[in-house]
């Protein structure tokens, strides 16, 4: 099988098994175990579908070679650390090897940086819109009986509305709009899609819309990417007396609008009691491997303090925990260095715009809960390949509309552009 079907069959596995999982149960915390062992084996399935020949050929620079290499490496050495342990403790939840390869959050969480290769490839990006577009039909026809949330494309759909037709900027908008209803209505509204669609805004008006604005570009790359390392990072070497910055944005949100429900602190607690069990088992470095968890008090409903969590809903968290500071480090200086080259060194506009969705991953990863290994992460990381890539960047704008429009078969695409 050549490097186009392969790609073409790797995403298309792990679209259909977030659409599955989507469709009946909306998250996939909420699926039965039996429907979380069938995803995840299609998202295995999906990574045994991909075309590894791209590790070696491809037109990345040498930095981002070496990061993401570092990530692929880090997450196999962190998934034999798992397999190899013999702690009776691993499994407390079940099968320790069904949830090592079986649960999102654990060997599978590592894995999504390995799609950013496709990016690389002159017809990746178009096969990810095709999917992309028909992912947003199936679900909005199967929101009308089912459970299907469109809301988590805006993580990346946005970059394809200026290149789309009426019908598809139009499922990009209901997209939008689930994402703003699901952000401000309900019991638990939640601050994360107001952020994805923020940066989603931002993604489009300020490349597509805003003249000469490079700087504009630069200026808010710089903030975004200063912000949570000023706000974020230090409540992890916090204590119990320091008044945390989400515990400032609630008092601020609160005194200004009186809506508790967005104001509500529930990240705090996760900060400090991930810092703690860091400190606690001497796993700050190197994380505790694939398959691990932290000790919370807040959801030890047995106060027994034995088995902990397994995932924390900030994705920051989870990758410390999984990785420790060398696999954060690789895998936010990837993201900050895919946002310079798209940025900085991009001459075209899909780039840029996907440069800005970067940003909003980035600063999402240290608030809300974007974590796992589903078909929006997988695209995500294919784009932010293009940023990497040498010919994405180098290409103009009329180069771009073209690649993207294109009206020919994907093998003459391919043959034209890779």
């Amino acid at each position: 099988m050549d490097t186009f079907h392969k790609s073409r069959l790797s995403l298309s596995i792990a679209a259909w098994a977030t659409l599955a999982v989507s469709a009946f149960w909306g998250l996939y915390f909420m699926a039965p175990g039996y429907a979380k062992a069938a995803f995840s084996l299609c998202m295995w399935a999906s990574v045994a579908s991909f075309p590894f020949v791209l590790v070696k050929r491809n037109d990345f620079t040498r930095q981002a070679n070496w990061l993401l290499c570092a990530l692929v490496a880090m997450a196999v050495v962190q998934t034999l650390r798992s397999a190899i342990d013999t702690n009776p403790e691993l499994d407390a939840i079940g099968n320790k090897w069904l949830t090592l390869f079986g649960n999102e959050y654990t060997a599978l969480l590592l894995v999504p940086p390995l799609f950013a290769y496709l990016g690389t490839l002159g017809y990746g990006a178009r096969l990810l819109r095709n999917v992309t577009y028909t992912y947003l039909a199936v679900g909005l026809a199967l929101s009308v009986l089912m459970k299907f949330p469109l809301s988590m494309l805006m993580t990346f759909a946005v970059v394809f509305y200026p290149y789309a037709n009426k019908k598809y900027r139009l499922l990009i908008l209901l997209a939008a709009v689930g994402a703003f209803v699901k952000a401000t209505t309900g019991e638990n509204p939640s601050r994360m899609y107001l952020i994805v669609l923020g940066f989603a805004l931002c993604a489009y008006f300020l490349v597509y819309k805003v003249k000469d604005n490079s700087k504009v570009l630069k200026a808010f790359a710089v903030a975004v990417v200063i912000a949570p390392l000023v706000m974020f990072v230090p409540i992890l070497g916090s204590t119990d007396n320091d008044e945390t910055t989400f515990q400032k944005i609630q008092a601020y949100i609160m005194q200004e609008s009186g809506d508790e429900s967005m104001a509500s602190d529930t990240r705090t607690f996760l900060y400090l009691e991930m810092a703690e069990d860091l400190t606690n088992t001497n796993s700050w470095v190197f994380g505790k491997g694939a398959f691990s968890r932290y000790y919370s008090l807040y959801f030890d409903e047995s106060s027994m303090g034995k088995y902990g969590r397994l995932s924390s809903e900030v994705p920051f968290l989870n990758y410390l925990l999984r990785g420790g500071l060398l696999y954060v480090a690789a895998y936010f200086s990837l993201l900050v260095y895919a946002v310079y080259l798209g940025i900085w060194k991009g001459r075209n506009k899909f780039v840029q715009s996907i440069a800005v969705i970067a940003l909003g991953w980035y600063f999402n990863s240290f608030v809300g809960d974007i974590t796992g290994c589903r078909f929006y992460h997988f695209a995500f990381f294919l784009l932010l390949g293009c940023c990497l890539s040498c010919k994405w960047r180098n290409c103009s704008d009329v180069e771009i509309q073209a690649l993207l429009t294109l009206r020919r078969k994907q093998r003459e695409v391919s043959r034209q552009y890779c």
